[in-house]
């Protein structure tokens, strides 16, 4: 199992030039890992899609509907933020900052790392630079190489 950044799970859900090589991935998960915090942009980016044209007008309810559906048949296990996600969450990001030079993580970023890390993950799949930067630097190893 692998842990899916947001920037890897939308590419299951909308598609873009990349997504076969996601969905070749998940095709090899048993389970996709990630946190309660990917639902919600998700959320985001099922409306961003609509309204930029990537997907038709009033289909971003649909593609949520799919997601809640994949999540109720197990495909996808949620991993919540609690206070342990939120220990690793202020290690990570003083590990990221006093890092030379300072790797700036991002809030959201560091929760999907930290979330990584406590899920017992050790690849992380995502297309964010910065995240992919964040794991690397904590030891994880990404995918896409």
């Amino acid at each position: 199992m692998s842990y899916w950044d947001t920037s890897a799970l939308g590419k299951l859900y909308v598609p873009e030039a990349d997504s076969a090589t996601f969905e070749q991935k998940a095709a090899g998960e048993a389970v996709i890992v990630t946190t309660r915090l990917a639902l919600y942009e998700m959320c985001r980016v099922a409306f961003r899609k609509e309204v930029e044209g990537s997907i038709p007008p009033k289909s971003a309810e649909s593609i949520l509907s799919e997601l809640q559906q994949d999540l109720a048949a197990g495909e996808i296990r949620i991993i919540d933020i609690d206070s342990r996600i939120e220990a690793e969450f202020n290690a990570i990001m003083a590990t990221c900052y006093r890092n030379t030079p300072p790797l700036l993580i991002r809030t959201f970023d560091a929760i999907h790392l930290a979330s990584a890390r406590i899920s017992g993950e050790s690849e992380v799949v995502a297309t964010d630079s910065r995240l992919r930067e964040g794991a690397k630097l904590l030891g994880l190893t990404v995918f896409p190489p």
